[in-house]
């Protein structure tokens, strides 16, 4: 039912009633629709990646993923649109995307803090490596949400994600290029998150986020 919450956890049947695993449908005209995430583990990072299939509507820039604490809205963010932008401590960064896809699309984003690089992979193709906070290491205790980007000083939500949404994963290390290309093969078998694990990580669905069969693999 639309505008029902719904708790999402290792064990719940609404999730598991969906064989494979569903995707995350927000619905364009609800703006409030958002998934809260208890990660694996604390999101003190000094290298990770985030991998997930989105199929987005042509709405403009939009958040996949948004970590806040209470000194920094913008901890780790990562939006969709016209460019993939990243934000990581405050600091942003672009991807440039040379076309406007309205399918499927996987991506993988990278970052190890040692070397200050990050890396967009689009359906298993690398791009450039992109210089961002080198030495710096993400901030534990904050807050962890799918679909919205959360202003901690006013606690709204803004830039909302519409469109579908699946197979989320959040690894606390760089993964390697043949294990980013299976993903986007979607080849069984491959190592989950360690932060965030499709199926596994406890999740809350808000707002009127609906649950829909994952087509993103076909």
């Amino acid at each position: 039912k639309e505008g029902k919450n719904i708790w999402v956890g290792e064990l719940s049947s609404a999730f598991h009633h969906f064989k494979p695993l569903p995707s995350f449908y927000f619905p364009v005209e609800n703006i409030e629709s958002f998934v809260e995430v208890h990660p694996l583990r604390a999101v003190s990072l000094q290298a990770f990646t985030l991998c997930f299939w989105s199929r987005a509507q042509p709405v403009g820039s939009q958040t996949i993923l948004s970590y806040s604490t209470g000194e920094s809205d913008h901890e780790l963010m990562v939006t969709v649109g016209s460019e993939v932008g990243l934000w990581i401590g405050g600091h942003f960064l672009s991807f440039p995307l040379q076309h406007q896809e309205q399918g499927w699309l996987h991506h993988c984003i990278t970052w190890a803090s040692r070397e200050g690089t990050a890396t967009l992979w689009l359906n298993g193709a690398a791009g450039r490596a992109q210089s961002i906070q080198q030495g710096y290491v993400s901030r534990a205790g904050g807050m962890l949400v799918l679909g919205k980007d959360r202003d901690t000083l006013l606690g709204t939500f803004s830039a909302g994600f519409a469109g579908w949404l699946s197979q989320v994963g959040l690894w606390s290390r760089v993964l390697g290029p043949a294990e980013v290309r299976a993903l986007a093969l979607c080849r069984a078998g491959q190592p989950q998150g360690d932060v965030i694990a499709w199926g596994q990580t406890p999740m809350a669905l808000l707002g009127g986020v609906l649950l829909q069969p994952d087509t993103s693999c076909q």
